[in-house]
């Protein structure tokens, strides 16, 4: 059951360089999209197409693969518990880092660690999600792939942002500060999941779970239809054809 698969469950196959080499594929996209931060802006049509599909992609792999794991194991009570301790966590996160609706504050300069520090939260919580989510996922290289688009993404619209005139070192600071918190996330999910078992292993892949949904549904999906970007019926395609690419691997793979 892929609840309870592990890497010495998978007779050692799993601890591979290349899965090592995966889950920290979203860091090295941070690096990168810090490094070309103040050199390359994507265009709309770029950035809407790409979050598009890493929303279809990653609602996909909750849905097809983590919300089943966690639905087998028996374990409603801790099933509950972890999804509402995920949504709950990121709702309070989401609010007390909410820009306040003020004109004059907003054409204020805002200082560096200021604006990184939702960035900087957020690629924690993605270490842990893709970290939680490795646990569970049958295709495991969806999430690490999805996270790394999204993240290099925001990474260099960060990048942008900081690294205008003189101050490129800035966009550079800010890739390798996010790949770390990336990588500290990554190694608490891993360590906190190892060997768990039983409803801790439920509650864990719940609150994964309901991590990635709100992501998509409130970072991912709200950032591509704000406004001024790119929202036409061809780039919402990319929404659906993200969501198919992983109902045709689990299906062939089933």
């Amino acid at each position: 059951m892929a609840s309870g698969r592990s890497c010495q469950d998978e007779a050692d196959g799993c601890c591979t360089p290349g899965r090592e080499v995966l889950l920290i594929l979203p860091a090295i996209s941070m690096v990168l999209g810090g490094l070309l931060g103040s050199r390359f802006r994507p265009g709309k049509r770029f950035r809407a197409v790409v979050a598009h599909l890493v929303g279809g992609l990653v609602l996909g792999i909750a849905a097809a693969d983590l919300m089943p794991a966690a639905s087998d194991s028996g374990h409603p009570l801790a099933l509950a518990i972890g999804f509402c301790l995920g949504f709950s966590l990121l709702l309070v996160i989401n609010a007390v880092l909410e820009d306040p609706d003020d004109n004059s504050e907003q054409s204020r300069p805002r200082p560096m660690l200021l604006l990184m520090l939702p960035f900087l939260i957020d690629s924690l919580i993605d270490g842990l999600v893709v970290g939680i989510s490795s646990k569970a996922a049958e295709q495991q290289w969806v999430i690490p792939v999805a996270v790394a688009l999204e993240m290099g993404l925001a990474t260099l619209g960060l990048g942008t942002l900081l690294g205008r005139g003189a101050g490129r070192w800035r966009s550079r600071v800010s890739g390798a500060l996010m790949a770390v918190t990336y990588v500290i996330g990554l190694s608490v999910s891993l360590v906190i999941t190892n060997g768990l078992q039983g409803p801790a292993l439920t509650g864990t892949l719940a609150f994964g779970t309901a991590a990635l949904i709100y992501l998509v549904v409130e970072e991912v999906m709200k950032e591509a239809h704000a406004r001024g970007e790119d929202d036409s019926g061809v780039v919402n395609v990319a929404f659906f054809i993200g969501l198919l690419c992983i109902w045709l691997l689990d299906s062939v793979t089933a």
